[in-house]
């Protein structure tokens, strides 16, 4: 038993499967002060719940199903006649990133409701880029492009 204990390790500690992302200095992971320093404690909580009780379906849902428009209950029945669930709401996104200006924070028609999926894909794919929105013309191309210079 002696023996046993005296044996060197052979487990290694696990390297990291690929390398960290480089980091955007202007993301809020980048900001170490808790999501309420930033703004987001109580007073946002009770606006966003009151924002989706009056906005309660994912604008970009709705764009995908050809809805975007239409009142709630339209909503509401014509997902119940395609058998698809409700496109539900449950994040009230900036669509111009507010970056700490309280102003646009706090501007109600800088809010956009969407679900979980979209706005932790699209919507900071698309804020990833400055805020800007890749908007698309009617040829396809992207306006405001290098291209259209």
């Amino acid at each position: 038993m002696a023996r046993l204990q005296n044996l060197p390790p052979r487990l290694q500690p696990l390297r990291p499967k690929r390398p960290a992302a480089p980091s955007n200095p202007d993301s809020w992971r980048a900001d170490k002060r808790t999501a309420a320093q930033r703004g987001y404690g109580y007073r946002w909580q009770q606006a966003r719940a009151e924002y989706l009780q009056a906005h309660p379906h994912c604008v970009m849902c709705l764009r995908e199903m050809g809805l975007l428009g239409m009142p709630t209950a339209d909503v509401v029945v014509e997902c119940a006649k395609r058998g698809v669930p409700e496109p539900v709401a449950t994040v009230v996104n900036h669509v111009t990133p507010h970056r700490g200006d309280w102003r646009m924070f706090w501007d109600r028609g800088n809010w956009e409701p969407l679900c979980k999926r979209h706005h932790d894909s699209d919507a900071q794919r698309r804020d990833g880029s400055g805020g800007q929105r890749n908007r698309i013309g009617p040829d396809g191309r992207p306006v405001g492009s290098m291209d259209d210079r």
